[in-house]
């Protein structure tokens, strides 16, 4: 099956997700929190770390990622405010000047090269047009150090018969995913100069969806 076409822009994205941000936690709990675990664990976190969170969402995994990493620095974007409401509530007393949370666009990360050790994505790119792939790949290798570490989730093909579902609904229903899809993304991080480590693939209550776990390969100059 072949990845659906999407449009992307600002505005739309910014009021779908202010329509579903109230139930979305509930969305989270049922679909994604098999693969959050997996996200987590692959992450392998380690206090003191610098940690961007790309799409935090309602906050469910940057909570954790907070906890795992106290005296480090922990920052989430997102495109939508009121996800990051969310986010901001469920935090609660963990916000400290180490935490921050805060709008930003995955295509223009307002960040300097070679910032981060860790960055996390989850269930983001299945929004984005394929022609964003790319750039998107390229924005993670960016900004992460030298054998940094990038662990993503997205909505996939699955590979049972009843996951085709999802990709009937996503091709036919696209409003109640807000325009989520299918993909595979796998190939994007490798043309950007990624190794990958690890690829599962999930499936949740018949949603199926992938964790990968990526490592910015360090260039070689020649000469050296």
């Amino acid at each position: 099956m072949k990845t659906l076409s999407r449009e992307f822009d600002t505005t739309t994205t910014k009021r779908n997700y202010k329509q579903v941000a109230w139930f979305y936690n509930l969305w989270s709990l049922l679909t994604e929190s098999k693969a959050a675990r997996h996200v987590i664990k692959l992450a392998d976190i380690h206090d003191k770390e610098t940690i961007l969170e790309v799409a935090c969402g309602t906050g469910m995994v940057f909570k954790k990622i907070v906890q795992l990493n106290p005296n480090g620095i922990n920052i989430g974007i997102d495109l939508s405010p009121d996800m990051l409401r969310r986010a901001q509530q469920r935090l609660g007393k963990l916000t400290a000047q180490n935490v921050v949370l805060k709008e930003g666009n995955v295509l223009q990360l307002d960040f300097s090269d070679e910032r981060f050790d860790l960055v996390i994505n989850n269930f983001m790119v299945d929004l984005m047009p394929v022609d964003t792939f790319p750039k998107i790949a390229k924005e993670f290798y960016r900004v992460l150090k030298p054998d940094g570490r990038l662990v993503i989730s997205t909505f996939s093909f699955g590979k049972k018969r009843i996951n085709k579902l999802w990709f009937w609904v996503a091709q036919n229903l696209p409003g109640l995913l807000t325009g989520c899809r299918p993909v595979s993304f796998q190939e994007y991080l490798i043309q950007a100069g990624f190794h990958i480590e690890t690829s599962i693939e999930i499936s949740q209550n018949t949603f199926p969806s992938e964790v990968i776990k990526a490592r910015k390969k360090q260039r070689i100059e020649h000469g050296k």
